[in-house]
């Protein structure tokens, strides 16, 4: 299992807010729902959307990843 901020560095996402904020159009996409009763998602099941998806769908975000914002750091 992996959480939100590992999941958003798999995606090369900035940070995890990027992630959270294009989770639903990813999900619309076939991309993995959090596991039941759990607060993370299946690697596998991530590293499988990425292959078959080419990583296309993945962050086209324009900064590069940098890690944790203050505020991610703050309440993590």
């Amino acid at each position: 299992m992996i959480s939100a901020e590992e999941v958003a560095r798999v995606l090369n996402f900035r940070c995890r807010r990027s992630f959270d904020d294009k989770r639903a159009n990813l999900e619309a996409e076939g991309f993995p729902k959090k596991l039941p009763g759990l607060n993370g998602w299946s690697r596998p099941a991530i590293m499988r959307w990425l292959e078959s998806n080419g990583g296309s769908a993945a962050s086209n975000d324009d900064k590069p990843a940098t890690g944790p914002t203050p505020l991610e750091r703050r309440f993590a």
